[in-house]
């Protein structure tokens, strides 16, 4: 009778599959084994086939995540604790000391490796001997620590994975000079998607990880290698990211549809306040009913937080915004749009009816789609119209929240006397838009 893959132990049979050597460190055991509760042999081959084909299974997914270098760097960290605390006092009698000798065999480990991987053996001698620091080991602390927001920690963590991948996942600290940073910077500007303000993005990132790594000791002060890099100018003729949308797309925006109830009417909302009001997605939808004001010379609408302090500012609504923010009052909530569940790294009422822009402007009825063409790209082109109508650049910044950095208008003035419902009521678009944006929606 077969008795493969089985074993008898206190009259009982059970299965048995080995575990190959250089996998068992990976698995945490040297062999897979279940009792299958009988002492007969027939019963026991009846019933091992799945318990077999089980572990083999798992053999197969052990051998295709396999990776000898984590194993090699693993033992390095086991190293660098053995002879952190091993005696450095020598032996009378050996005329040696413990930490010498780890230190010998250390040394020896990485010659072997060297000659077959070596990058991997400096590595390894760098992790062992304490000499040098993973950073894939460090970053996370970083984040952890770090006070920014949910979305910046987000980037951040991106942005150090994608350095990692690029220069190996046991890339050290002390390895990361003035020089590599600079081969990964030509990298990214000669291999990437990445625009130019991104791979500065990515620096800034990278230079905010070692000015942590300075103050933790890891790095002498002043060595940050991610400073000053020249990324050279875009090429000419290069199209703006974000785009002023021509009449024809707005139209299409303005008279779709969401297939959605949840976001039908908050989509339809948004887009009429954005054009008339100018004001971010963020801003909306954060808007609370007590930051909307009723004056004597109509609504104006408080945004309460911001990017930049130029950002807080009370806004004057335009006439044709009054039907739309009287509705939704109405609705007594918190929120003056109501029900806006928060999403993403920073918990955003943003986060979701974003998501539905996307989805509705690039369906095939609406068809707005392509880079650039975002619901920021209304705001974009609520500027581009005012400019149009020769509304002043410093009254636009006071409506849309941008800094006024002239010594005129930025340093002696706030802008207090400025008629800024007469600059808001000066808003026009085609008479077509001007006519959808006065559309109610309509049930469904």
């Amino acid at each position: 009778m077969d008795t493969k893959y089985l074993i008898k132990q206190h009259n009982t049979y059970s299965v048995v599959v080995e575990i190959p050597k250089r996998l068992q460190a990976v698995a945490g055991q040297k062999r897979f084994k279940v009792s299958l509760k009988t002492g007969n042999l027939a019963e026991a081959n009846r019933l091992k086939h799945s318990h077999v084909a089980e572990f083999l299974r798992r053999i197969d997914a052990l051998e295709k995540s396999f990776d000898p270098k984590a194993l090699v760097m693993k033992d390095a960290k086991e190293w660098r604790a053995e002879l952190a605390t091993a005696s450095k006092v020598e032996d009378e009698e050996y005329g040696a000391s413990i930490h010498g000798e780890l230190l010998d065999q250390v040394k020896e480990l990485s010659r072997q490796l060297a000659e077959k991987d070596e990058a991997l053996a400096q590595a390894f001698h760098q992790t062992a001997t304490g000499e040098g620091t993973l950073l894939k080991d460090l970053y996370p602390t970083w984040i952890a620590e770090s006070t920014e927001t949910g979305q910046t920690k987000s980037q951040h963590g991106s942005t150090t994975r994608r350095f990692i991948k690029w220069a190996g996942e046991f890339v050290t600290v002390e390895e990361t000079d003035r020089k590599k940073a600079g081969e990964y910077v030509s990298d990214l500007i000669a291999n990437s998607p990445l625009a130019r303000r991104t791979i500065k993005r990515h620096l800034s990132s990278l230079s905010s990880l070692w000015q942590w790594l300075e103050s933790k000791g890891y790095v002498k002060q002043e060595s940050n290698p991610w400073l000053r890099h020249k990324l050279g100018k875009p090429a000419k003729g290069k199209p703006r990211y974000r785009k002023v949308l021509e009449e024809e797309a707005l139209l299409r925006l303005l008279n779709g549809r969401y297939s959605t109830p949840r976001y039908a009417q908050v989509l339809h909302d948004m887009l009429r306040l954005a054009l008339l009001q100018g004001g971010r997605l963020d801003e909306l939808c954060a808007m609370k009913r007590t930051e909307v004001h009723r004056r004597a010379d109509g609504y104006w609408l408080e945004i309460a937080s911001g990017k930049t302090d130029a950002a807080i500012r009370e806004i004057p609504a335009h006439p044709l915004a009054v039907p739309i923010i009287e509705r939704r009052l109405r609705d007594k909530d918190t929120y003056l749009f109501k029900g806006l569940l928060p999403g993403g790294p920073d918990s955003k009422r943003s986060w979701y009816v974003s998501k539905a822009y996307g989805r509705y402007r690039n369906s095939e009825a609406v068809d707005v789609k392509g880079r650039g063409r975002d619901f920021h790209a209304l705001r974009n082109t609520f500027i581009s119209y005012m400019e149009g109508l020769k509304v002043a650049e410093s009254t636009v910044k006071l409506l849309v929240g941008h800094e006024r950095v002239s010594m005129t208008y930025g340093h002696y003035s706030d802008g207090q006397r400025v008629d800024l419902p007469e600059a808001m009521r000066a808003l026009k678009y085609g008479p077509e838009v001007m006519q959808a944006i006065k559309l109610k929606m309509k049930p469904a």
